[in-house]
């Protein structure tokens, strides 16, 4: 796992707050090549809302980055009714080259997913 390094994806060079890398990695000073990245992680703050639910999944979904998560600390619009923060977006990229969600997951709660790895997610542990 690594947290503020770039991915390059053709011109652009995104950063997540933390990336899952496969096989041993292939740094360049610049980034990691996308075809290494199998999770992209990104926390949403006040700054980097639009970035981090709109324009970066669609990046890294048609970049064939095969997993993307998103932890939502502050309140969001469709935030269900007594649902605690954080809350985790669980996505898998599916045929269409789009994200599918696969779990929802607020604080208080645990999921096991089952990739890129099996990982047990509690959002209020992960995050402080």
């Amino acid at each position: 796992m690594l947290d503020g390094v770039g991915v390059l994806v053709g011109e652009d060079e995104p950063i997540p707050d933390l990336i899952v890398v496969a096989g041993p990695i292939d740094w360049d000073g610049r980034g990691i090549p996308v075809e290494q990245v199998e999770l992209a992680v990104e926390v949403v703050s006040k700054s980097t809302t639009l970035q981090d639910r709109m324009v970066k999944p669609v990046l890294y979904a048609e970049a064939g980055i095969p997993n993307y998560w998103r932890f939502e600390l502050n309140p969001f619009e469709g935030q269900l009714p007594g649902e605690s923060l954080p809350v985790a977006f669980v996505h898998s990229l599916g045929g269409d080259s789009s994200y599918e969600p696969t779990h929802r997951v607020a604080a208080g709660e645990k999921v096991t997913v089952r990739t890129p790895f099996e990982f047990t997610v509690e959002p209020a542990a992960l995050l402080p």
